[in-house]
């Protein structure tokens, strides 16, 4: 059998809640050993946290939390415990990355900072995911995806209108630019250790990652002193570009008009040759300066359309168009991630067969399979037994005395 693409890779990982577990899962996904230290008492928590199976609250029973950490081992160590942390000392001494998003000053205190890391294994990565980073002004500033969209003007750039903050909700930092980037620089640090030897200390500041959403938008600035106007789903260069209600409860659609052709054919399939033969509109300059009554054209036309004959009357006209799809439309009516397995059914032993998302790219042509989420502390004894090669005796006295707890 094939090897798995990060088999043979170990992290002893302290991550939790959001973006750090969701970096360690791309690796467990590929095929690395991923142990995840948790305790009974300070459990991930996600684990705690909606949507449970069935609406039954229990620390196994997330969806958000199965999703984040599928094919881990976890692990439950009372690091307060002396004996536990020289467990996880020992783990790290046999590890080849060890991963955490906790505020600055905490693995310090845990004796994990990376000096104490590199007295333990010379050649470690490590990875830190601080909100601002572990240095600066602003280094002891706590916070989480929402509280960075804020800060790192996510929500400011993303609203609907001037002076509104919608924005993404914890979506984009959680899921998209800061687990990404923190596994970018992991691989990266893989490798450079492979060609040299050395380790890597990488502090990576979710809240300056979160700003490469916004380049752009930062250059600009830069350049002219004045910030980028609050667009929403409106374009500075395309009109009509826009998200439009359909007819049915909560049934929208993604139309835009990218050239003057376009805009014809637009206005053809909404039957409105008075739209078409507008002076004003006929050019790209005259159709931004006009975009809110354009907008109210298109408007009341999609408003009285389900939303799939409008994806078609416009597919056909040769406009660019999108259904905006819900969670069960992706899962039930996409057959683009239907036939790329975007979706898998993974059996899990406390709420049965869930379904999961799959990483959204392969390598050399293979999709993931899927592991399941790992039970609190399920792989407590199996590690210390077959990894750190405890006796069962052993093992015993330290749950009798509180440091697997």
């Amino acid at each position: 059998m094939k090897p798995r693409f990060l088999e043979g890779v170990r992290f002893t990982d302290l991550t939790w809640a959001g973006a750090g577990p969701f970096c360690t899962k791309i690796f467990s996904d590929f095929g690395a050993d991923v142990l995840k230290i948790e305790s009974t008492t300070r459990p991930d928590s996600v684990r705690l946290g909606g949507p449970f199976k069935d609406r039954i609250p229990g620390t196994n029973r997330s969806g958000y939390f199965a999703s984040r950490n599928t094919g881990k081992k976890s692990l439950s160590l009372n690091l307060k415990d002396p004996d536990a942390l020289a467990l996880a000392q020992d783990m790290i001494r046999e590890s080849d990355v060890v991963s955490n998003n906790f505020g600055p000053g905490a693995m310090e205190r845990l004796g994990l900072d990376y000096p104490s890391l590199c007295r333990i294994k010379p050649d470690i990565i490590s990875l830190s995911m601080p909100m601002y980073g572990s240095t600066g002004p602003r280094a002891n500033l706590l916070g989480v995806g929402m509280t960075i969209s804020a800060a790192s003007g996510l929500l400011w750039h993303t609203a609907y209108a001037a002076d509104d903050a919608v924005g993404p909700g914890t979506h984009y930092p959680d899921h998209a630019a800061n687990p990404y980037h923190a596994a970018f620089a992991v691989l990266a640090a893989l490798r450079l250790r492979r060609r040299t030897g050395k380790g890597m200390d990488i502090d990576l500041s979710q809240v300056e990652s979160t700003i490469n959403f916004m380049g752009p938008a930062f250059v600009e600035t830069g350049l002219t002193g004045r910030e980028p106007p609050q667009m929403g789903n409106r374009s500075r260069v395309h009109a009509p570009h826009n998200i439009f209600a359909a007819a049915g409860e909560d049934a929208w659609v993604a139309i835009t008009v990218l050239d003057d052709v376009q805009w014809r054919a637009l206005c053809s399939a909404m039957d409105r040759q008075d739209l078409a033969g507008d002076p004003r509109l006929s050019r790209r300059e005259g159709r931004l300066a006009n975009v809110a009554e354009l907008e109210d054209a298109v408007k009341a036309w999609t408003g009285r359309h389900p939303a799939a004959v409008v994806v078609d009357a416009l597919t056909r006209a040769g406009v660019p168009v999108a259904k905006v799809q819900s969670s069960k439309d992706l899962i039930e009516d996409d057959a683009q991630l239907r036939a790329n397995r975007a979706w898998q059914h993974v059996d899990h032993p406390e709420v049965g067969p869930i379904l999961l998302n799959a990483p959204p790219f392969k390598i050399d042509g293979e999709r993931v399979e899927l592991g399941r989420p790992p039970l609190l502390g399920e792989h407590t004894k199996e590690v210390l037994a077959t990894f750190l090669r405890l006796s069962p005796a052993r093992i015993a006295e330290l749950e009798a005395k509180g440091a697997l707890s």
